[in-house]
């Protein structure tokens, strides 16, 4: 072989051109105008169709990027879909910085207007929720790099993603050695009477006997000591106890305008109708005396009642579980007779309440088939007038109470949709709203303590009820009714927060951060309006005290999760950085917090301006607003030198002034109004000196 072979020219490789700036921008125009291939395309020899996007580049998932952009060379980058996780990140990082400056910006809007700021409607708000697809292995993608949780607002040193608060909740011992435990969502009411019942109320004192019959009054006596006495107090004695129809009708109304919007154990017409018809045939005077049995069968569902005359027809009488349910229906109406006094509805409610637990007692653990609505039904009832009354125990006797609904509901099969036995549609319409009524108020009880529902929708199937309040948008959407929304919050809402913040294993931050963006999609349907003008919509609507309760109670179910969500969170950054929250890795949980608290409390202060008859007797207006001023004030009282601690003081005003109103109406108001005050003149003092300092270093400063 010649030497010569050995030294042959190589193939020469193409000189790259390097063009000028000029010549660039020539085919960047070219290729904007379609009259060049993509810049993706050329790089990938690519047959390119010249159109913007070109069809390579949207079969690909790369659109945005055509027709002058490329992806990095390197391989797994011939198809987009390789670099989606580390978009995702980045996209979830941009949307916790928008709701980060979002909460900023209401909170700003808050402190110098009434009005909603424009940047802050509904439709501008569901934009970051666009193309957020976030998982909760995100602190995985990011490895050991530092990222912003709320860009120039907050700087960590480390991902915050993947941090844990240990806080198992608290256990108190009571005077008597009794233990309760109130977990990581309790709110700071749930304290209230553990800490300061002996030194902030008065001797309780005893029930008025004249209001409720003795054989009633002794066997409440019985109950409540636990001691087991054979009563003979029959169902007759109960029934000879019954108001005029004309009363029953007004307490049912009542009860159907306020009390049921927390639990509806029936419809109107089904008590109006139905029910209050088989207590008061019109076959029989209402002014001449019952002729009832002197006992009852328990064991029999319902009994037969006979008449004045020999000939008439016979008349059913109710189970003694339905029964029940009249008298707490009756006990909910009379406690909110807006125009009874407190000592006159205090007093009657308490009587029905006491009838209804007679009438609940003998088949409590026993009730036939047939009465297990009715048994549900009661047990439901007397849980919320447990919520609404202001004795010691009655957030616990609450919270057992719907356990117990729950678990007998449990019992009859409510949880699996009614559809699957065939059942008439009239059934199964009833038990779906009476399954979610339970459901939902079980959620809401086992959130208000921090403690695990009795239910979890794992184990669900049953559908919603039929949405007879729906009504269609002008898009032709369909628009959901309150009680849809109800039920739809506390599947979607209320239940997440509980499964992820009550586990024995504590959550991640980036698992908070996620339900925080799940929770802020959802919204009230259009046709709330929470702050009614009195000018614009009327006095009507303006003092109507069924629309200012529902309006008011609909428009918590977001900020009072948002509350319980962030709350273990924004004490963390309230304890760390008390100089300046923002700069803790939690300053999102921060302003999410007290922009709800601020929120909540400006709601309750509108509610009572709206009715002020019914606020004090709403029990969480007390949980609620309570959690919400303690967060207010203790922003003012741990950092006067923050941006927020001014608004949050007027706030921490607005609410002890709504306490001083109400503390007349319950012992919880009124140990709620000591501790907010004693918590305002902290404030003031610590806010106080913090002016006092910042003027004697502007005195101090050389000029």
């Amino acid at each position: 072989m010649p030497a010569a072979a050995s030294s042959a020219k190589a193939p020469s490789r193409r000189k790259e051109k390097h063009l000028s700036p000029e010549e660039l921008k020539d085919i960047e125009q070219k290729r904007l105008k379609g009259e060049l291939s993509c810049a993706e395309c050329r790089r990938l020899k690519l047959r390119c169709d010249k159109k913007v996007p070109c069809s390579s580049c949207s079969r690909r998932g790369c659109e945005s990027i055509c027709p002058c952009g490329i992806l990095e060379a390197g391989a797994g980058t011939r198809f987009i879909l390789a670099s989606t996780d580390l978009l995702h990140s980045k996209i979830s990082l941009m949307s916790s910085r928008i709701r980060a400056l979002e909460d900023a910006l209401a909170i700003f809007q808050a402190s110098v207007s009434s009005e909603r700021h424009p940047l802050l409607e509904d439709e501008l708000l569901k934009i970051k929720f666009g193309s957020e697809v976030k998982n909760s292995e995100e602190s995985e993608i990011l490895g050991t790099e530092g990222h912003m949780i709320t860009g120039s607002i907050t700087t960590a040193n480390q991902s915050a993603d993947a941090t844990t608060l240990d806080a198992f909740g608290t256990l108190t011992l009571g005077e008597e050695g009794e233990m309760k435990y109130f977990g990581r969502s309790a709110g700071s009411e749930t304290l209230i009477l553990v800490r300061c019942v002996s030194s902030l109320t008065s001797p309780a004192q005893p029930e008025d006997k004249n209001t409720v019959p003795p054989e009633v009054y002794a066997l409440a006596l019985d109950f409540n000591q636990g001691t087991q006495v054979q009563s003979s107090l029959t169902v007759s004695d109960l029934l000879a106890h019954l108001p005029p129809r004309s009363h029953a009708e007004t307490l049912a109304q009542s009860y159907i305008d306020h009390a049921s919007l927390f639990f509806r154990a029936m419809k109107k017409d089904e008590l109006f109708d139905i029910v209050l018809p088989l207590l008061y045939p019109s076959s029989i005077s209402l002014s001449e005396p019952m002729s009832i049995p002197e006992a009852i069968d328990f064991s029999t569902s319902q009994t037969t009642m006979p008449t004045h005359s020999e000939g008439s027809n016979n008349h059913t009488l109710p189970s003694p579980h339905l029964l029940a349910t009249v008298y707490f229906t009756f006990a909910l109406g009379s406690f909110f007779d807006l125009s009874a006094s407190i000592k006159i509805y205090v007093s009657e409610s308490q009587r029905w309440f006491e009838l209804g637990r007679k009438a609940l007692t003998p088949l409590i653990f026993a009730a036939a088939p047939s009465s297990a609505e009715d048994t549900v039904r009661a047990l439901g009832l007397m849980a919320t007038y447990c919520s609404m009354s202001g004795k010691k125990h009655a957030r616990d006797s609450a919270w057992c109470g719907m356990s117990l609904a729950a678990k007998v509901a449990q019992g009859s099969g409510m949880h699996r949709d009614p559809a699957r036995w065939h059942m008439d549609p009239v059934t199964v319409q009833r038990r779906r709203a009476l399954w979610w009524e339970v459901c939902t108020s079980d959620i809401s009880h086992s959130v208000a303590l921090g403690r695990p529902p009795s239910i979890h929708l794992s184990f669900v199937d049953c559908e919603f009820p039929t949405d007879e309040e729906a009504t269609l948008s002008d898009t032709g959407e369909e628009v959901m009714g309150f009680w849809r929304m109800k039920y739809t919050f506390a599947k979607e809402s209320f239940a997440p927060v509980i499964s992820t913040t009550l586990s024995a294993k504590s959550p991640t931050y980036s698992t908070i951060v996620d339900l925080d963006r799940k929770i802020r999609e959802l919204s009230l349907p259009p046709g709330f309006k929470p702050y009614v003008s009195l000018y614009d919509d009327g006095p009507e609507i303006y003092h109507n005290s069924h629309l200012a309760l529902r309006d008011f109670y609909a428009s918590q179910h977001r900020t009072v999760t948002m509350l319980y969500l962030h709350r273990s969170f924004f004490a963390h950054a309230m304890l760390t950085h008390p100089s300046n929250p923002l700069m803790s890795p939690f300053a999102l949980s921060f302003l999410a917090a007290y922009r709800a608290a601020s929120v909540i409390i400006k709601a309750a202060v509108h509610f009572y301006d709206r009715c002020s008859a019914v606020v004090p007797r709403v029990w969480f207006l007390t949980y609620h607003v309570f959690s919400a001023a303690m967060t207010v004030g203790t922003v003012v009282k741990r950092s006067p030198n923050s941006s927020i601690a001014k608004s949050a003081l007027n706030d921490l005003g607005q609410a002890l002034n709504l306490f001083e109103k109400c503390a007349s109406s319950s012992p919880r108001n009124r140990i709620a109004y000591a501790l907010l005050r004693r918590l305002k003149e902290k404030a003031d003092r610590a806010y106080a000196s913090f002016l006092s300092n910042t003027k004697e270093s502007a005195s101090i400063t050389p000029k």
